[in-house]
């Protein structure tokens, strides 16, 4: 038993002066959530300095931290594995605890007291805090890729909020949070190279995501572990903020911009979708890339690329004329050459560096993968886990991101939006921690390339998404959580199965992210937290 204020960073090491200030910070972001864990706190220290003859202000915890390399960007290769020891010493009266924690680099260093914090549990009776008293934890992540996505075109959502989803993503190891900033709605994202964009496609200048907030947010979120992955989605989901061209004299840089009937043009309005064939689009382009790179990490980049209609192309005369001077019906060469050109810009943009583009299951990548190299491509999935299109995928050795539809939409259920197409059923805990993604390629490849293709690397990970269409800062944190918990121990262990103890402990993870600021939703009665394992049905199992 011991007093969070009886709690001491001893000893940092590190070989560069900004990973230790690095080490710093999340140290004393643990001592911070063990004051917290007080029921009564409000974030002053509420814990009394004296036991009445107990001893426990006696009682002292020191924690040491290393470090042993100078990485403080997150990226595909990162370490991210640590140790974590706890073992008593006699020193003085009273009793000591002391915690070493070792890392290849800050971001192990960080889950290490990520997973200590979670070691400690508040003591009503003495009103104390409590810890195991010895232990040595050996941990690394099974994927590389472990993420959430946030939809902030359909609906504004603020920084403020944001940064609670990367407080939730800390809480549970889930390292990339990957950011689709725009789509047909709205444009959001400030380019100061190009400030038509949020003029003609913001909601409101309220709702803009400045430079400086963009910065911020990378920051918060590196310090606490996790990677902003930008996405400007293109060439579909590109309308609201493309529509300034012809006042200009650019021209129409996108075409079908709030079209209708908008079912003949795109698969949900508002529509939108950019021109190929204008030059002035690919140079528009170029400057938004030069912008979002001059804030984000330049070693990914994602491109979007799903669900591109043809219909709203083909009403287009210069596309027409183009069509005719090939003789070809198929657009599928026209799309691939603007993907080409628009990665092309992409390069020129980060200076003339490769850099790593990503882009969602579509059309191309079922029938038009010679546009894609999969030398330079990772495909994120969001087909079903099954669909025999990632069998083509992981047999032409593409790297694959899991974000497949059957398990990986947060956003499905809660009602429809938009008739009965919109109309999916919802997505539990269950399903995420189920996905099994060895599996899946084993269904796909069988057990023997199944296991070259993880060794291969390119299996990276998986990603839940969330989807805004019925979504905002009012209701973002009870769609996320528990159930991404759920995934991310999913991501984490690669549990062979699903045992009976990860509901209990999932609902004792729940309590715990709530009493960290956390509006998770709730998902059973308090008495089945209480009786542990008592509210398990044998006869009716999920």
């Amino acid at each position: 038993m011991f007093y969070p204020q009886n709690v001491e960073i001893t000893h940092i090491y590190a070989p560069h002066p900004s990973v230790k200030a690095m080490l710093g910070f999340a140290g004393n972001a643990l001592l911070d959530t063990l004051f917290r864990m007080h029921p009564k706190s409000e974030g002053n220290s509420v814990f009394p300095t004296s036991s009445g003859g107990k001893g426990i202000e006696k009682n002292i915890v020191t924690i040491s931290l290393t470090a042993q390399t100078q990485d403080v960007k997150i990226s595909l290769n990162t370490d991210e594995s640590y140790s974590l020891t706890i073992a008593p010493y006699y020193e003085g009266q009273g009793r000591r605890l002391h915690v070493e924690i070792n890392a290849v680099t800050y971001f192990g260093a960080r889950h290490g007291l990520e997973t200590l914090s979670q070691l400690v549990a508040f003591d009503e009776v003495h009103e104390c805090l409590q810890m195991v008293s010895q232990s040595t934890i050996h941990d690394q992540p099974s994927f590389k890729y472990r993420g959430l996505m946030i939809d902030t075109s359909r609906n504004f959502i603020p920084v403020k909020h944001l940064k609670k989803m990367v407080d939730g993503m800390a809480q549970n190891k889930l390292n990339f949070l990957h950011w689709h900033l725009t789509d047909s709605n709205s444009f959001p994202f400030y380019s100061k190279s190009v400030p038509q964009m949020t003029r003609y496609g913001a909601y409101s200048e309220a709702e803009i995501y400045s430079p400086k907030e963009v910065r911020d947010l990378i920051l918060y979120s590196k310090l606490r572990g996790v990677k902003l992955l930008p996405e400007l989605d293109a060439p579909a989901h590109a309308g609201n903020g493309w529509q300034w061209g012809p006042l200009e004299g650019l021209g129409d840089l996108a075409l079908c911009v709030n079209a209708e009937p908008w079912r003949q043009f795109c698969g949900q309005p508002p529509c939108g979708q950019l021109n190929p064939l204008n030059q002035f689009t690919y140079i528009v382009l170029g400057e938004i890339y030069k912008d979002m790179l001059d804030l984000f990490d330049r070693d990914l980049f994602h491109m979007g690329g799903d669900e591109i209609y043809f219909q709203c192309w083909y009403n287009n005369a210069e596309i027409q004329n183009w069509q005719r001077n090939r003789s070809t019906f198929d657009l599928m060469d026209l799309w691939g050459h603007f993907q080409q050109t628009a990665f092309k810009k992409l390069k020129e943009a980060n200076g003339g560096n490769y850099i790593t583009p990503i882009v969602w299951t579509s059309d191309m990548t079922s029938r038009g993968r010679i546009h894609l190299n999969p030398v330079d491509y990772i495909i994120q999935v969001w087909t079903t886990g099954m669909s025999n299109e990632v069998k083509e995928l992981l047999s032409e050795n593409y790297k694959l991101i899991f974000s497949n539809l059957d398990s990986n939409y947060l956003d499905h259920g809660f009602g429809t939006w938009l008739g009965r197409d919109h109309l999916w059923q919802i997505k539990t805990w269950q399903d995420l921690y189920d996905n099994d993604l060895g599996k899946i390629v084993e269904f796909h490849l069988g057990v023997n390339r199944s296991r070259e293709a993880f060794r291969n690397g390119q299996i990276l990970g998986g990603e839940a998404t969330l989807w805004s269409e019925k979504v905002d800062q009012h209701n973002l944190e009870m769609k996320l959580w528990p159930r991404s918990a759920a995934f991310a121990e999913r991501l984490w262990t690669n549990p062979l199965n699903r045992s009976e103890s990860v509901y209990p402990r999932l609902l004792h993870h729940r309590n715990r992210m709530v009493n960290r600021g956390i509006h998770a939703d709730r998902i059973q009665p308090e008495s089945c937290h209480q009786i542990s394992g008592y509210c398990i049905d044998p006869y009716s199992v999920i």
